[in-house]
């Protein structure tokens, strides 16, 4: 597995709220690798708070996984952690209250199949055959109103509401996670995991691009974030790539 990762806190913003996680794992989980990016949100510094307590209760939950585990459940339960974590430590403390963070993460195995579980508007895309698609879906008010035919994607990508979230980490004392399975990579394809201050300006194409011309995925994570930094950069811009 070829891994890289990049994150810019972009243009505007004055502190990086995401996080990401990049853990090459051992024991008997050898051969597997975890990733995952969030973007929180939050007031005083809680955005990046909530972000990386995703990331690190996600990390703490591979420890205590049992070897007959479903690579689904574990990251489930990984997810769910995270999200009691970050509600703990909001009912502590109310400087943090009403912090949240998103959460896409997955684990991709020595022979290229991949678990991916989201929560929020971070997202997952294959890098498969030489194209690029979309596996996860935006838990969003814009999204919810095109699954239901009421606005179309154009509408969606320009909306003043596009960045209001109906699901996020932390919010609640239990969350629904989505579980993504049946991804394999062969030799040559990959995998994508961005926040949205990278898919506010590139889309499938710009991704499919970079990742045809990158030399390796270090590159290609780097040149994504970059290109969206040129962009505009008005969000903070993270990126983790994995190529079999």
């Amino acid at each position: 597995m070829d891994i890289g990762s990049a994150t810019d806190v972009g243009r505007v913003r004055e502190t990086n709220e995401d996080s990401l996680l990049v853990v090459e794992l051992r024991g008997q989980h050898h051969g597997q690798v975890l990733v995952g990016v969030a973007d929180g949100m939050g007031g005083h510094n809680a955005g990046e708070v909530a972000s990386a307590l995703a990331v690190e209760s996600i990390r703490r939950a591979m420890d205590a996984v049992a070897a007959d585990d479903s690579p689904s459940d574990v990251l489930t339960r990984a997810v769910r952690l995270g999200n009691e974590t970050i509600y703990q430590a909001a009912a502590e403390d109310p400087a943090k209250d009403g912090m949240g963070t998103t959460c896409v993460c997955a684990l991709v195995d020595g022979d290229g199949q991949v678990v991916i579980a989201n929560v929020g508007d971070s997202r997952a895309y294959a890098y498969v055959g030489g194209q690029v698609y979309l596996v996860t879906a935006d838990h969003t008010w814009v999204n919810e109103q095109v699954l239901a035919g009421v606005m179309s994607q154009r509408e969606a990508r320009v909306s003043p509401f596009r960045n209001l979230l109906t699901r996020t980490l932390g919010n609640s004392p239990s969350v629904d996670v989505d579980v993504f399975t049946g991804l394999q990579l062969e030799p040559g394809d990959g995998l994508v995991l961005v926040s949205d201050g990278v898919t506010g300006y590139l889309d499938e194409g710009d991704i499919l691009s970079v990742l045809a011309e990158a030399a390796s995925a270090q590159q290609a994570a780097e040149r994504l974030v970059a290109e969206a930094v040129n962009r505009g950069g008005a969000d903070n811009a993270t990126a983790v790539v994995v190529r079999r």
